[in-house]
């Protein structure tokens, strides 16, 4: 790059800086003028409310102020929102110019490229354009030469004949390059050579073509991008939040938006990506969070992560009856056994009786039967029958008021003569009244509600309610336990997805409305009845759902026998883009990654070298030893992040004990549950909350037969594995996993701790 582009390049960042400067501090001072200008209105609206006997004209006084204050509040908030978009860019204006030659103009249009748009308000010019515009969309799609782009008029043709990026830096140019932005190119090297950080980063400067077109698909109401581990599954679904905040600004906010995190661990991991975008942050929370809020706070739900501690804690025999049972509730066998229970209770809800009152029609069979099947038929059947028995209560009403007016007559007649005050016959009246109409209400709540927490507890334990829907399948292995679970307030996991759809369907979704977009993250753990949950919830939504089969935590997809996300949700009508490049390991840990899963992953890597994932032996006295030395070997280079990950929290528990016994200044975090904030430097935890995150350096304490040997070990490990970004030391104190030792011997090294080293 010859010197003289290099000092045009400086003075267009300082032309781009001047401007900057210029509208941070308009907008700077507009906020402070609107800011004090509040202060004072609310200042004198306190004085002046103290007045209870204002005259006419202080109260018009009043009133202005009160609009005056509204209306300056929205003026205060906007230039709020303006300084922070403009606060975004000022590290680092643009990233990147591309130089595009529209057909039939007569320029060379260069584009400098940005995470938000700026404009020269004096000339009304771009200075830059924000990475979600259209026309930017080229600089992710195409090299030098032809390229389209789609926008506002159309299709646009034309050719691209500079691609140029830039590392700005304390409002500097370091350096710039020219290139075609090719999978190895000098910033993606850079970017992925980094050490890991607190939070998860943008990667506007590095988006590649396979993610580029999940970010802008803007077309599928139901979108699934899958691809193997640190194919930037979440980083795709974040960018593409952030371009249909921009792409609809008009229709859709941050509040009309909400991501399904794994855990709150990842939800904190990954909040800095937003606001780095110039975007406000997006509700977040867990499917967890929202099936206790669903089913009661009465309720014990057990967890996804709780449900495989006590797997991985069971003996053969009982974990493998317990996979089965997981597996065959989440399956579409019992979703259908379900959805004929539901059929079954809709036609059993639907058969009344004539509603008799003081010997006089209330509602007839037939009446209630038509409200049933056609003006209440768009409601779950609770509903309807609510519907119905406040029918009938309004309909009771003129009844009740003759029946009482004809006993105070009899009751006059019968104690009339004994000086009995009106007050009084009315009481006896109202008693008697309360006599009749009681048994027949009671008698109508029974049979006008639903309870589905009672009809799934029939459904698992009475066989002839089992044999009427389930069509010749066995009852599940554990019907009693789930039925004593329920007893004691215990909703298992195997259980917790099937009850939210039954209350859903019979007694109706908690509806939310205003939600336009909803993430799935990690939905590799879900079912397809868990998908369905949600579409009902979100009726106006639509998704994005980001997964890997390989890594999933759930018996049933491990179950399902199924190679991709795809496969197994092809009921659902998704439209896929997959990933297949990995972005985050080196490699040799991705080649190592690739044998656990006996290459059925088919994805590829980036060509970023570093060293052999490393297997310690040693024997069991030497275990604490040998985490210590290579925590301090990581340590040395440098490195920011380093994971110890364990199969189990119990595990966690037991080993963080340990560590800190023996070695107190090791500075060891341990994270152990699921609502805990994410932390930087050395940190124990189990797999399940290492799901998503990544770090420079992983140390598995134990990696022998003994903790790593079933066939649904297999994703627990791959999972583990694959969260180290430079360096994974894997620890052994008896014979390897079998995924290990069956894997070739030459993508790692073995390395013996004895305890003369010790």
């Amino acid at each position: 790059m010859n010197r003289r582009e290099f000092e045009n390049e400086k003075q267009y960042l300082q032309k781009v800086y001047q401007e900057l400067d210029r509208q941070l501090e308009e907008s700077k001072e507009s906020t402070k003028s609107y800011k004090e200008r509040l202060k004072q209105i609310r200042s004198s609206l306190w004085d002046d409310h103290g007045i209870s006997s204002a005259s006419d004209n202080k109260m018009m006084d009043i009133a202005q102020e009160i609009a005056e204050l509204h209306q300056r509040g929205s003026h205060f908030g906007l230039q709020y929102e303006n300084y922070k978009k403009l606060k975004a860019i000022e590290d680092k204006p643009f990233f990147a110019r591309m130089d595009f030659h529209e057909e039939d103009q007569p320029m060379i249009e260069q584009l400098y490229l940005g995470i938000r748009s700026l404009i020269d308000e004096k000339s009304n010019e771009p200075l830059i354009y924000d990475w979600r515009a259209p026309i930017s969309s080229m600089f992710y799609d195409y090299g030098l030469g032809s390229a389209t782009y789609e926008g506002p008029g159309g299709l646009f043709r034309g050719e691209i004949s500079l691609k140029r990026q830039f590392r700005i830096e304390d409002r500097e140019l370091v350096y710039m390059f020219d290139n075609e932005l090719k999978i190895d190119d000098e910033v993606l090297q850079e970017a992925l050579a980094k050490h890991a950080d607190e939070k998860m980063r943008t990667i506007v400067n590095t988006i590649q073509k396979e993610q580029n077109r999940a970010i802008r698909n803007d077309e599928d109401g139901l979108l699934l991008v899958e691809g193997p581990a640190g194919s930037g599954k979440t980083s795709v679904a974040l960018h593409r939040i952030a371009y249909l905040l921009y792409r609809f600004r008009n229709s859709i906010s941050s509040q009309n938006i909400v991501v399904f995190s794994p855990s709150r661990i990842f939800s904190d991991y990954i909040s800095h990506v937003l606001p780095e975008l110039g975007e406000e942050n997006v509700f977040q929370t867990t499917f967890q969070d929202y099936a206790e809020r669903f089913l009661g706070w009465d309720w014990d739900v057990e967890s996804q992560m709780e449900a495989m501690e006590s797997i991985l804690q069971e003996n053969d025999f009982e974990r493998q009856k317990h996979l089965r049972n997981i597996a065959f509730k989440s399956s579409a066998t019992f979703e259908e056994i379900l959805q004929r229970l539901v059929s079954k209770i809709t036609k059993e809800a639907s058969y009344f009786l004539n509603i008799v009152y003081a010997d006089k029609l209330v509602i007839s069979a037939e009446e209630q039967e038509f409200l049933y099947n056609e003006n209440y038929s768009y409601l779950p059947v609770n509903k309807r029958l609510e519907k119905i028995y406040q029918r009938i209560i309004f309909l009771l009403k003129p009844i009740k008021k003759q029946h009482f007016d004809e006993l105070m007559k009899e009751l006059e007649k019968q104690f009339g003569d004994e000086n009995n005050s009106w007050w009084t016959l009315a009481r006896l009246a109202v008693g008697q009244m309360r006599e009749e109409l009681n048994p027949i209400l009671i008698r109508l709540r029974k049979h006008l509600r639903i309870n589905s927490f009672e009809l799934y507890k029939k459904l698992l334990t009475d066989n002839g309610e089992w044999s009427q829907v389930s069509e010749g399948i066995s009852l599940p292995e554990n019907a009693d336990q789930s039925l004593a679970n329920l007893d004691r307030g215990l909703i298992a996991f195997e259980d917790t997805i099937p009850l939210l759809y039954l209350i859903g369907e019979l007694e109706g979704y908690p509806s939310r409305r205003k939600i336009r977009h909803v993430v799935v993250d990690e939905v590799q753990d879900y079912s397809p009845l868990q998908i369905k949950i949600l579409t009902n919830i979100f009726p106006r939504a639509n998704f994005t759902f980001v997964g890997d089969i390989f890594q999933s935590l759930n018996p049933y997809v491990w179950q399902s026998g199924k190679d991709s996300l795809e496969q197994l949700f092809r009921e659902l009508n998704f439209s896929t883009v997959k990933l297949t490049k990995s972005y985050r390991s080196s490699k040799e840990i991705f080649n190592f990654l690739d044998s656990i899963l006996e290459g059925k992953s088919q994805a590829e890597t980036v060509l970023r070298s570093g060293n052999l994932p490393q297997i310690i032996l040693t024997e069991k006295s030497n275990q604490l030893r040998a985490i210590k030395e290579h925590v301090d070997q990581c340590r040395s280079k440098g490195y920011k992040t380093i994971a110890i990950i364990c199969p189990t929290t119990m595990e966690c528990s037991r080993l963080h004990e340990e560590l800190i016994n023996t070695y107190p200044d090791l500075g060891l975090s341990v994270l152990t549950k699921e609502n805990e904030p994410f932390r930087q430097g050395l940190v124990l935890l189990p797999v399940f909350l290492a799901k998503g995150l990544e770090f420079d350096a992983v140390i598995l304490p134990d990696v022998s037969e003994e903790v790593y040997s079933h066939e649904n070990h297999r994703h627990l490990f791959y999972v583990a594995c694959s969260r180290a970004l430079h360096e994974l030391r894997m620890v052994s104190t008896e014979e390897l996993s079998p995924f290990i030792s069956g894997a070739n011997n030459s993508s790692y090294d073995v390395v013996e701790l004895s305890c003369s080293k010790c």
